[in-house]
């Protein structure tokens, strides 16, 4: 009975260990992501990436959500939005046209009605500003925050990210 225990014992002591090595997660709850969900959130992305690159300023906001928030860093919170599209669209003068945007999804976590997505971003961009220009690039780490909406499709509610040296 004693080596009957000892080997359960070993056995799941074994399993915990595989499963921690492996990287292994508990199935999501009831009411998680599907895999359309996590499909639809990737396509989403992909939609506000390409959207930044074709300089498409009704493509990128289509994708917020009325009460969204942006949390650039550095700055205070910029919610709605109007004033999303003034903080990255300014009526100053000034054209920013993205000239290479990449951003590597890590992870996409979530339930039926709200997610998150966390990835790594690179931007390259030209600034111009009363006939003056700058090209700048950019590294970051990024949070967004999703809620699907009445009509099933997600929609960014907070995004937040932080550049990196």
């Amino acid at each position: 009975m004693l080596a009957r225990r000892k080997a359960a014992i070993v056995v799941a002591v074994s399993l915990v260990i595989c499963a921690a090595a492996a990287g292994c997660r508990p199935a999501p709850a009831a009411g998680g992501l599907t895999e359309a969900d996590r499909t639809a959130i990737r396509a989403l992305d992909t939609a506000f990436v390409q959207g930044w690159v074709r300089d498409d300023t009704a493509a990128v906001l289509r994708l917020f959500d009325a009460r969204a928030v942006l949390f650039p860093p550095g700055s205070s919170p910029v919610a709605g939005i109007a004033a999303i599209k003034a903080y990255w669209w300014p009526t100053d003068g000034s054209h920013t046209h993205i000239a290479a945007f990449t951003r590597d999804i890590v992870e996409i976590e979530g339930g039926s009605s709200m997610a998150y997505m966390r990835g790594a971003a690179s931007l390259s961009w030209e600034y111009v500003k009363d006939g003056k220009r700058s090209a700048q690039t950019s590294r970051s780490t990024d949070l967004v925050i999703m809620e699907r909406g009445v009509d099933g499709r997600w929609r960014i509610t907070r995004q937040m990210w932080s550049t990196l040296p």
